[in-house]
């Protein structure tokens, strides 16, 4: 208890030594103490230059690709496509019967770019029956979809097949289809929306 008594004494003694001079004693230059004084430097000389509205054009219209044109869809019968029992649906995975050479096997347009196509089937103003027809195809192996359209004012979904690089695989499967579901399909050209 003594030891305790003892450390404790020697802290306090040492907050006193440090804190004494701060609390109790004045320094001897009190009085002589001054802040410096800082001017305020002058207003610096800004030359304004005229407003001007920026140049929008600066590209060259003419340099830039060009947005090919969506063609305009191909009038055909609505709602007639019907699956016919006696007929066979060709699957897609088949080869195709003419193996084109490497420079027909694609065609590219004018900015270099890959020309697609597809298979217009048939046009339905039911959605159901469109995806009914279209899962029929998908089935079989087809990369089928539907694509809705307005024309005339009218909502009408379209079957398509495709896109596909070979314009020649769907020329091959296009009279085995039309013959599946009794229409006159159209091979278009695939323009993305």
């Amino acid at each position: 208890m003594i030891k305790q008594r003892f450390v404790g004494f020697v802290v306090l003694v040492a907050i006193a030594v440090i804190f004494w001079p701060i609390v109790f004693v004045t320094p001897e230059n009190a009085d002589d103490f001054e802040l410096t004084a800082f001017e305020m430097p002058p207003k610096p000389a800004v030359a304004v230059s005229e407003r001007r509205e920026p140049a929008l054009d600066k590209v060259d219209q003419s340099i830039l690709p060009k947005i090919p044109e969506r063609q305009p869809p191909i009038a055909q019968p609505v709602d007639i496509a019907s699956p016919m029992p006696d007929v066979a649906l060709v699957d897609a995975d088949e080869e195709p019967e003419q193996q084109a050479s490497a420079l027909e096997r694609a065609e590219f347009d004018d900015q270099g770019l890959p020309v697609s196509w597809e298979l217009q089937i048939a046009t339905f103003s039911n959605a159901e029956r469109a995806e009914k027809i279209s899962q029929l195809l998908r089935d079989k192996g087809h990369k089928a979809y539907v694509s809705p359209i307005i024309l005339d004012d009218q909502r009408l979904f379209r079957v398509m097949i495709g896109p596909k690089l070979q314009k020649q695989r769907l020329i091959e499967i296009q009279p085995a289809i039309n013959d599946y579901f009794s229409v006159e399909s159209f091979i278009v050209r695939f323009t993305p929306i």
